[in-house]
């Protein structure tokens, strides 16, 4: 439906081709005709040679037959002529245009009267869309008149189109009224005093009052506004509307203070509005995440009752590879119907028949009471948007046809603080390898993804001077725990070879410890005169990262991961591991014995089995054995040894790529290193001589990614997908580790 003046219908229809001018050097032919006859294509001839480009148009016309329009370029010297027929034994007429002819432009009333109003909105598309593009008139002050007479002729008095909020320094927020049966708007240009400009943009309609008009929000940038007078276009498949547009003189609010006044009442206007800021540009998805952490939902739940359905969305957590939606619902006398998801034009997916369910309990109305409840996990597909949605909107739908809207509290907006959200959405019993594999892993992965991406570069400190050359590289990973750090730096001091030879890296990955670790070894660089370099990650990256960090500045060929709870009981300890890698028996990397603080073993070379659930766990050759255990005294091939005392070649770890960096938080990293080194035809060793104290996972009991959530399933999975065959042909081949001979340089 148009929302232009209503025309007047005419009887009368000329047979005589009319001339006029659309600007620059293009003209347009008017011929009105019988309805009942054809027309075919203009015979173009001209003195200077092929004229094109050509357009043409057909309007039907009230009084019975159709208007032709023909937008043609005429030559800029000599003569244009022009045959148009209606067919073999229809109507002819000839126009002949010189270059020299002054023509005019059309007056609208000639172009208009008698069409009706898909006709008109016919003939504006085609001005707009079409021929300006095509004659390049955008710009031609002819053309620009022509429009804005146009435009004055089928709206005489134009409503209003506003600009209402300032987003960002580019654009402005326009808001305008339309009919509700406006239905789609294909484009939007602003026309002024410069010519029409076409916004890009995605308009936005929310229905008002009774449902018959609708309020059209859309953004523009601030340069198409134009100084003085100028016109809203909105031209879609059904409808023309044309609005006056008015700028405030006062300044304009702020996107972030505009809604949080008045997006509560249209959260889907909310996160159109979100979503096209955020697509726009980079700075413009900062602006969309800084407004939906300024400007939050009020969440929303479904209200707890012993007798009525009610529901809470616990986590909506937004990513590319889908929603990880949690929650729960009680339906005591089965009237719930489903639960469903809320997109930007408020489009609804039910996700009901996707749900995972798990018992759960809530709390009761009374204090201290607890109810049981329904706990669900659900995969939603993804927003579609360049940012994440902090609080994606759901709704509890009823059998009787009512619903209930679902808000969830702001969801991070950090990937770090999501992922870490995402690994503890499910109670970790509740989480079998159906629901990790199609529901958790790809959020997890996403947001695993994302948080890498925002690590960084360290920044790198020197602590004394260091060694010209040296042999070996000592990569130290610190997290959050600092407590081991004299023992370790003391035992490393007083080992002779390890002074001599081995240079001390320290990566530091909770760097709002900064200022306390570089005081702390300073100090015991005045103590003990041994140089030390200290890498700080701009922020958290895990176990795999920071060691990959580290070993980029390493400058020996050797390479020695160590824990920072790792305390050496005698000297020359590195000196011989590396003295044992290579060799006839190609030893890619070598752990030594672990003990915990009583003496008992703590790692003896790991090998692999499978839990009662059929997941490849990594397993400690003799873990809680006495130190001097017969068995655990044997040097040997094994399956892998742990990264928290590994050494290899630096050309090795290099070779292999380094540590993966997609386990979370850091777990499975050192097995996946070792297979890694297998698949290179080299072999991993296990070395008993070499005795260190290990206090194990206490920096690991500081995060409570692991502690809380399902890290280590999620890693389990990742790297059984990754190494199942591999791990299952090396337990057949070699159930009993086998002793090394002749593994020496």
């Amino acid at each position: 439906m148009s929302e232009i003046a209503e025309y007047t219908p005419s009887t009368e229809v000329s047979h005589h081709p009319q001339v006029s001018s659309l600007g620059r050097n293009v003209v347009l032919i008017m011929w009105d005709v019988p309805e009942a006859v054809r027309f075919s294509s203009p015979k173009l001839t001209s003195d200077t040679g092929v004229v094109s480009p050509l357009a043409s148009l057909r309007l039907a016309h009230s009084g019975g037959g159709s208007r032709l329009l023909w937008a043609l370029c005429r030559p800029v010297n000599g003569t244009l002529g022009v045959e148009l027929s209606t067919g073999p034994l229809g109507l002819q007429a000839q126009v002949t245009i010189d270059s020299e002819t002054v023509i005019s432009g059309p007056a609208p009333k000639t172009l208009l009267d008698g069409i009706d109003s898909s006709g008109r909105l016919a003939l504006i598309s085609a001005l707009f869309n079409v021929w300006s593009v095509m004659f390049h008139l955008q710009r031609s002050p002819t053309f620009i008149r022509i429009l804005r007479d146009i435009l004055s002729y089928v709206t005489p008095h134009p409503g209003a189109a506003t600009a209402v909020a300032q987003v960002g320094d580019e654009l402005v927020l326009l808001r305008t009224l339309v009919s509700a049966s406006f239905d789609k708007i294909d484009a939007v240009y602003i026309v002024g005093n410069d010519g029409p400009t076409r916004v890009s943009t995605r308009p936005c309609k929310v229905a008002i009052g009774n449902g018959e008009r609708e309020i059209v929000h859309f953004l523009a940038s601030r340069s198409a506004l134009p100084f003085g007078e100028a016109h809203l276009v909105l031209i879609g498949p059904s409808g023309l509307s044309i609005r006056k547009l008015l700028i405030p003189a006062t300044a304009l609010p702020s996107i972030e203070r505009w809604l949080s006044k008045n997006a509560h009442s249209a959260p889907s206007l909310r996160e159109h509005i979100l979503i096209d800021i955020a697509d726009r540009s980079q700075s413009g998805q900062a602006l969309a995440l800084e407004a939906q952490l300024r400007s939050p939902l009020q969440p929303r739940r479904a209200a707890s009752s012993l007798n009525t359905p009610s529901a809470e969305i616990v986590s909506a957590l937004s990513t590319p590879a889908g929603t990880l939606v949690t929650g729960w619902y009680r339906d005591p006398v089965g009237l719930l119907s489903g639960i469903d998801a809320l997109g930007p034009g408020d489009d609804s997916r039910d996700l009901t028949p996707d749900l995972t369910r798990f018992p759960v309990e809530i709390a009761g109305p009374k204090k201290q009471t607890r109810l049981p409840a329904t706990g669900f996990a659900v995969l939603a597909p993804a927003s579609g948007a360049s940012i994440p949605i902090l609080q994606p909107r759901f709704r509890l739908r009823l059998k009787s046809g009512a619903y209930h809207p679902l808000v969830p509290q702001l969801q991070p907006a950090d990937p770090v603080e999501a992922r870490a959200a995402a690994l503890r959405a499910v109670p970790p019993q509740h989480v079998d390898d159906m629901l990790l594999a199609k529901t958790l892993a790809p959020v997890i992965a996403s947001l695993h993804e994302q948080s890498r991406a925002k690590v960084g570069n360290p920044t790198v400190c020197e602590i004394g001077a260091p060694i010209q050359r040296p042999k070996v590289s000592v990569i130290v990973p610190l997290y959050k725990t600092l407590e081991f750090l004299r023992f370790q730096i003391a035992a490393f001091a007083t080992d002779s070879w390890f002074r001599s030879h081995a240079e001390l890296i320290y990566v530091l990955d909770s760097p709002e410890q900064a200022q306390e670790l570089e005081h702390l070894l300073r100090g015991l660089h005045l103590i003990y005169a041994l140089p030390m370099t200290l890498a700080i990650m701009e922020r958290n990256g895990g176990y795999a990262r920071a060691n990959n960090a580290g070993v980029a500045l390493a400058r020996g060929d050797y390479l020695a991961l160590v824990n920072s709870d790792i305390i050496p009981t005698s000297s020359h300890w590195l000196a011989k591991l590396v003295a044992r890698l290579g060799g006839r028996r190609r030893i890619g990397a070598i752990g030594p014995k672990l003990l915990f603080e009583d003496g008992s073993i703590q790692h003896a070379g790991m090998y692999f089995s499978k839990d009662h659930r059929g997941r490849w766990l990594n397993q400690h050759f003799y873990k809680g054995m006495p130190r001097d255990y017969a068995p655990a005294c044997e040097e040997r091939i094994v399956p892998a040894v742990t990264g928290a005392c590994l050494v290899t070649t630096k050309s090795v770890f290099e070779a292999v790529g380094g540590f993966t960096e997609d386990y979370v938080v850091g777990d499975y990293e050192d097995s996946d290193l070792c297979l890694k080194i297998t698949m290179t035809d080299r072999r991993i060793a296990y070395f008993p001589d070499i005795e260190l104290y290990h206090l194990e996972r206490k920096s690991m009991s500081l995060n409570t990614e692991y502690m809380r959530g399902i890290a280590w399933q999620y890693n389990c999975a990742l790297h059984a997908e990754r190494w199942g065959d591999l791990m299952s042909a090396l337990m057949q081949t070699s159930v009993r580790p086998r002793k090394v001979r002749n593994a020496a340089i």
